[in-house]
């Protein structure tokens, strides 16, 4: 049944959850570049000669041999794209699914005006089903869609990078490094994260690596500010193999989130056997058991990421138990071969 999907999101060139979750996709399934339309490449004006012919494309009978659409959708822009493209697939009575992301798409649907609200329903009333990467997001468009009719499903984002065995914390040397990897701003918990490291009264010597794009002039500014700054590494976004191939190396992951859609970066860090700290936001608490393979915090809380970094760099029997776990939960929930088959499952129910 695979086979018989066609994926519409952004360009898998884009830097973004979405892509990544798309690439993904690609590799784990074995799919070639006709399974993926982008209407999107990195930028609103320079999209929407793309977009125009994706729904010519659409209306003209192209791609006619997919059974379904699976329609990858976030909040704004993203949203009215694939709304468009929806009236075109609705035009040519084609069959789509609707794939929810981004973590603003709660707030998205209710500070939406009345007439946008309308667009939304109607994108969701018409699909043949909706794909929420966790339950909160089902909740939630359950209570605001108030469609009984409307068939869920919950599907977690895949994993391509899922070791044979966790990563032997155990023979890391010294420093301890902890390695951050997002967009850099508020919503991903940075600058959090700096004002914590630079506070915390570390024994041993530790390291923090950044990772991400967005903000980074400001990013760096504060990192050179701090009083540990010879200890902080502020980095552009590097190629995704190559980010993959130092992950082991790193001995925790540290997201303060204060709104996640489901946290990649989390699953990939505990595919390798690193223990993460997050936040008990959103999705996060679905992808982390807190106190099994890290620890959850509030957003915002820089006391308590203080103390749950200090009792990581100093208890490095906790770093492998904590890494142990995580390992284990994302072989068995988010590896490919088990996406595979929920996938697999969904559209056997929609035939």
């Amino acid at each position: 049944m695979i086979e018989r999907i066609c994926h519409i999101g952004p360009a898998l060139s884009v830097q973004g959850g979405i892509s990544s979750v798309l690439i993904s996709y690609k590799k784990l399934f074995a799919l070639s570049d006709k399974h993926f339309i982008s209407s999107y490449n990195g930028s609103f004006i320079k999209s929407l000669p793309r977009l125009l012919l994706v729904c010519f494309k659409i209306i003209f009978g192209a791609h006619l041999h997919f059974e379904f659409y699976q329609i990858h959708t976030s909040s704004y822009g993203s949203f009215f794209r694939k709304f468009l493209i929806s009236l075109c697939l609705r035009l040519r009575k084609q069959k789509y699914t609707v794939h929810i992301h981004g973590s603003e798409f709660k707030k998205f649907c209710m500070e939406s005006a009345f007439i946008l609200r309308y667009c939304i329903k109607s994108y969701f009333n018409h699909s043949s089903g909706v794909i929420c990467i966790t339950p909160d997001m089902k909740d939630f468009l359950n209570q605001f869609l108030k469609n009984k009719e409307i068939l869920y499903f919950t599907l977690p984002n895949p994993c391509e990078n899922i070791s044979i065995k966790p990563v032997n914390l155990e023979a890391h040397d010294l420093p301890v490094k902890i390695i951050f990897s997002g967009r850099y701003g508020k919503r991903k918990g940075v600058y959090d994260l700096i004002r914590a490291f630079d506070v915390a009264e570390f024994s041993l010597p530790v390291e923090l690596h950044l990772f991400g794009d967005g903000e980074i002039d400001l990013v760096r500014a504060m990192a050179s500010n701090s009083k540990k700054s010879k200890d902080i590494y502020v980095s552009y976004w590097i190629p995704h193999k190559d980010y993959l191939e130092i992950l082991s190396s790193y001995d925790f992951l540290v997201l303060a989130s204060y709104a996640e859609t489901f946290g990649m970066s989390l699953v990939e860090a505990m595919g390798y056997g690193l223990p993460v700290i997050s936040t008990n936001v959103d999705a996060i608490p679905y992808v982390v058991e807190d106190k099994k393979s890290g620890f959850l915090i509030q957003p915002g809380d820089i006391e308590a990421l203080i103390q749950a970094m200090i009792t990581l760099v100093h208890h490095k029997a906790l770093r492998v138990k904590m890494g142990k776990a995580g390992w284990e939960k994302a072989s068995q929930e988010f590896s490919g071969v088990v996406i595979q088959k929920k996938i697999e499952a969904i559209y056997m129910d929609l035939k």
